[in-house]
């Protein structure tokens, strides 16, 4: 499959994907020092459409009770996949390549396991080895590991050569089956461990990387997986990233700086791998359209005007001062190696990358959504489980996030007829306490006692430069080094700050992203468990805790006005969740989904949705891993609470955070055992 540590590494650049690289030159303003960074979770994605209810509730105009359905819930319903593409033929690809001739059922993926005869100390022994296998097979490279590890020998990982500093991109259709071996081994070997016996996080371990090296298997099993999603996508792709990237390592010693140099060089085998899948990806007949490749010919172009004044150049310089006692003529020889090979090296490579993505243009291909294709419908199933976190069938999560349109549908309406109760209260809502500091100080004493305690930590604080505000999030929470506490940023917009901003810090903070990170880490020893935590557990989390935070600012706890907001934040999210759905399993087009949303109350149309509906036909399943994160979070805390009425929110949230990050099914298993 295509590299994914990428973002794993650097998510934040989701979080700022309309950025204008034009401006990169100021991106000193925002990254303060350089500093290593991984980004818990991206923040929850937006655009230019409104719901009608954002303003103020409005008097309904026929009555409705909780049994009844509402004209928009009906139209909510009946929107099931219709088994596939719209003409009845596929887009032709390669028969070279090999294709699933159904969607696999989670049982084929997943079968069940009887328990193995390994146990006590070799059982752990054992799970110990594979998951230090697998994370050296995850963290492969140079960038990887320096980045995500202040000390990287610590968790095992060692002998990474800088000369390769980037890894691989892709791994081509010819190295699938080997890739497929290396998984079944490291399957066989841990189906050997008597899981009953693990206990405690050992358990937990044992059945997310068992879990995710199934996935892996059947992710290998065959080779046109490898090319249904361009990796040059113009709002996400790695070209939007690589500035940053390069800005975060740090140099303690010479030793440091010339590995960076290292990366620079190796961006021209990096890039060049990328080239090659993209134009081995057209030759198979999975071609994007030629506007998605000029686009993202205009995203190198706009690197390339960097070539001369480049904030990487004074950068570089700031960062050997961090080095003691280095000498002036091995600076002076750092400064010129360093700039002749971002001159001469990675500019000339992304000059030719435009040139080879504009080359493009003539194969005549088209932006579509998976069902189109041979074999999509198997790959979007595959995606769904993978980046919502979840084992259900996307069927079934399309029947769930219906459900949950059609309760909040409901709910508001019961909502809007006692309105006059409450409208004051909703109008006139502030749900934060001034600044950034003022919200963050607030929050860390008023969850307390509903959520559990997290270590000693140090944060600090970026603004967003002005060149950057208008497209960038209200905030975003970043994490690096994630075998240090310390290591947490939280970046703020000035410009988005608004009467509701606490309400952006509880996602990114406390109790969100910054919380969830911190404590996952500080209780498993299994280092697996947060460097492949997935997004929509992340995600998730983050979204169900911006809404459990407006209670804390509103001074009334939960009222009428509180959850009415609640439902507000939720409408656009689950509505764009819905519409990713049905690119890829309706075929819905662009004016399809315009009509959807505005069905229910946004205003949108076809030029403002545009460019997000392109990121959702070349990337997809990205609002699936937001929204789908949020409604299984969601639906695991309602289930706990119907189940044990007794239990107070501090101890749903423990046995929630507990059970840290396995697929929502686990964690809602664990927390059943943990609140007997």
């Amino acid at each position: 499959m295509k590299k994914c540590v990428r973002k794993l590494l650097s998510a934040v650049l989701a979080a700022s994907l309309m950025l204008s690289l034009s401006g990169c030159n100021v991106i000193k303003e925002m990254l303060a020092e350089p500093t290593e960074r991984e980004y818990a979770g991206d923040f929850k994605p937006e655009w230019s459409g409104e719901t009608a209810d954002e303003t103020e509730p409005t008097e309904e105009t026929e009555e409705t009770d909780d049994t009844e359905e509402t004209e928009e819930t009906k139209e909510t319903k009946g929107t099931k996949p219709s088994g596939g593409q719209k003409s009845g033929k596929y887009i032709k690809t390669s028969d070279e390549l090999t294709y699933p001739d159904h969607v696999a059922s989670y049982e084929e993926v997943h079968p069940k396991h009887t328990p193995g005869n390994l146990k006590g100390n070799d059982a752990v022994a054992r799970l110990n080895e594979v998951e230090q296998t697998v994370l050296k097979h995850y963290v492969s490279c140079y960038v990887d590991a320096d980045i995500l590890f202040e000390n990287p020998e610590k968790v095992g990982l060692t002998d990474i050569d800088p000369k390769t500093a980037w890894g691989d991109a892709t791994t081509p259709a010819s190295k699938y089956a080997e890739k497929k071996a290396f998984y079944e081994k490291q399957r066989d070997l841990l189906l050997e461990v008597d899981f009953e016996t693990l206990k405690g996080d050992d358990r937990l371990t044992y059945d997310k990387l068992l879990y995710d090296i199934e996935e892996n298997i059947y992710c290998y099993s065959y080779t046109a997986f490898e090319y249904y999603t361009m990796i040059f996508n113009s709002l996400v792709g790695p070209q939007s990233e690589v500035l940053f990237l390069l800005d975060v390592f740090t140099f303690d010693n010479v030793k440091d700086a010339e590995n960076y140099i290292l990366v620079l060089k190796d961006i021209d085998r990096y890039y060049d791998q990328m080239c090659e899948y993209e134009e081995t990806r057209a030759n198979y007949g999975f071609a994007s359209s030629p506007e998605s490749y000029e686009a993202a010919a205009v995203t190198f172009d706009k690197l390339v005007d960097q070539k001369d004044d480049c904030f990487l150049y004074q950068s570089f310089e700031e960062r050997l001062d961090k080095i003691k006692g280095l000498s002036s003529s091995d600076r002076e020889r750092l400064i010129k190696e360093n700039e002749d090979a971002m001159k001469n090296i990675v500019f000339p490579e992304f000059e030719e990358c435009a040139k080879r993505m504009r080359a493009l243009k003539s194969k005549g291909g088209k932006d579509a959504g998976l069902s189109e294709y041979r074999g999509g419908d198997a790959y979007f199933e595959m995606l769904n489980r993978n980046q919502t976190n979840s084992t259900k069938t996307v069927a079934e999560s399309i029947d769930a996030l219906e459900q949950k349109l059609i309760d909040l549908s409901k709910e508001r309406s019961q909502l809007t007829k006692n309105s006059s109760v409450w409208k004051s209260e909703y109008n006139s809502h502030r749900y934060s306490k001034g600044t950034v500091n003022q919200n963050l100080d607030f929050l860390r004493n008023a969850i307390k006692k509903d959520f559990p305690a997290v270590p000693a930590h140090d944060y600090y604080l970026m603004e967003v430069p002005t060149v950057f505000q208008d497209s960038f999030s209200p905030a975003a929470y970043l994490g690096f080094h994630l075998d240090n506490f310390d290591s947490n940023v939280i970046i703020v917009n000035n410009k988005s700050v608004d009467k509701d901003f606490g309400v952006t810090v509880a996602h990114e903070a406390y109790p969100g992203h910054m919380h969830q990170s911190l404590y996952t880490r500080s209780h498993t020893k299994h280092v697996y468990m947060y460097v492949s935590g997935s997004t929509g557990y992340k995600e998730g989390w983050a979204t169900y805790c911006e809404n459990y935070a407006m209670r804390y600012f509103s001074g009334k706890g939960r009222s009428d006005a509180v959850r009415y907001c609640e439902i507000d934040n939720d409408w656009t999210l689950l509505l764009s969740t819905r519409v990713d759905y049905g690119i890829h399993t309706e075929d819905w087009t662009l004016e399809e989904c315009v009509n959807f949303l505005n069905k229910y109350g946004l205003f949108v149309t076809k030029s403002s949705f545009q460019r997000f509906y392109t990121l959702l036909v070349t990337d997809p399943c990205y609002y699936a891993k937001y929204g789908m994160g949020y409604v299984w979070t969601s639906n695991v805390m309602n289930n706990m609470r119907k189940q044990f009425p007794k239990a107070t929110d501090m101890q749903i949230h423990t046995a929630y955070l507990d059970s840290l990050t396995g697929t929502f099914e686990q964690i809602e298993a664990n927390m059943k055992k943990t609140l007997k």
